[in-house]
């Protein structure tokens, strides 16, 4: 689906430990009948039994990128990022009515992209094998292109079980050769707000070197924090884009680029989004003085 039909559709409307998906998405794996919670306030759809600093419903700053994060697609995984094939086209299919798909390729040319209509950029985290064999097509068929933000070290790691099996570097090339972006997660997904900071270095850094190596510097600009734990002390390449997740605030990424937030639709909770992406929508239409930060 080319830009002009994301146009018209909007005129008609990760991990080893999981102990942090339990404590955001405890209620995002049950498969019981979902009900949409009663909220203080209309604007602010609030997920059940979620943590208010993991609720999904602030997007971006006003006038900067809705940046989406997602770890599986994949029929039986549950994670509160973790879609089935089915509520990942859907989910797709409804956030691509408000807001025109990003090509993260041009992340690379541009110093801090900002777009001059509401806008998202789709991302998945740790490099899962799913992410080639099933959300790849499904990107494929609305058009649309994603950033792969894959833990260097263990890709090619194979496992019966989805949680721990791994795209292949030749399945990485496969996303690249379709339009899409592998770029650095660090090397082996540890939590960087909880290591020394020599550690941290070596993990950030060696995964971007893996990287640039492989894809090139455009690539190399970007970065996901695993689990959004951003540490005190990080050294970055000047400009490096890295993406948190809902634990960071949502500001212009002028002002504070290596901290973007990310947020998502979460799982098992589907009455819910259309409530999320009014409120991101109007989020990005909110212009309260980022104008300033163009």
């Amino acid at each position: 689906m080319g830009p002009l039909r994301h146009r018209a559709a909007r005129r008609q409307h990760r991990g080893r430990d999981d102990r942090g998906a339990r404590r955001i998405g405890r209620t995002c794996r049950r498969r019981s009948p979902v009900t949409r919670p009663a909220t203080a306030d209309h604007r602010t759809p609030l997920v059940p039994g979620v943590l208010d600093e993991h609720q999904p419903a602030q997007g971006s700053a006003a006038g900067w990128p809705l940046v989406l994060y997602f770890h599986h697609v994949h029929p039986d995984v549950r994670h509160y990022t973790a879609l089935t094939p089915t509520s990942f086209a859907a989910g797709l299919e409804a956030v691509l009515a408000r807001f025109t798909p990003l090509d993260p390729r041009s992340f690379g040319r541009e110093a801090v992209p900002r777009p001059e209509e509401p806008s998202v950029l789709i991302t998945f985290d740790d490099g899962y094998r799913d992410n080639h064999d099933i959300a790849r097509a499904i990107l494929r068929d609305v058009g649309v292109r994603a950033v792969f933000f894959a833990c260097t070290g263990l890709l090619g790691q194979r496992s019966a079980h989805a949680r721990e099996d791994y795209m292949s570097l030749t399945e990485c090339d496969a996303l690249v050769d379709d339009g899409h972006v592998v770029a650095a997660h660090t090397r082996t997904h540890p939590h960087l707000d909880r290591i020394d900071p020599g550690r941290v270095q070596d993990e950030a850094l060696g995964s971007i070197e893996d990287i640039a190596r492989r894809y090139g510097p455009a690539a190399a600009r970007l970065f996901a924090y695993p689990y959004g734990g951003i540490p005190e002390r990080i050294d970055l390449p000047d400009g490096t884009l890295a993406f948190g997740s809902v634990r960071s605030p949502a500001t212009p990424w002028t002002d504070h680029p290596q901290s973007i937030r990310r947020t998502y639709l979460p799982s098992g909770h589907q009455l819910l989004w259309p409530d999320l992406i009014d409120r991101w929508h109007r989020d990005w239409k909110l212009d309260d003085g980022a104008e300033g930060s163009r």
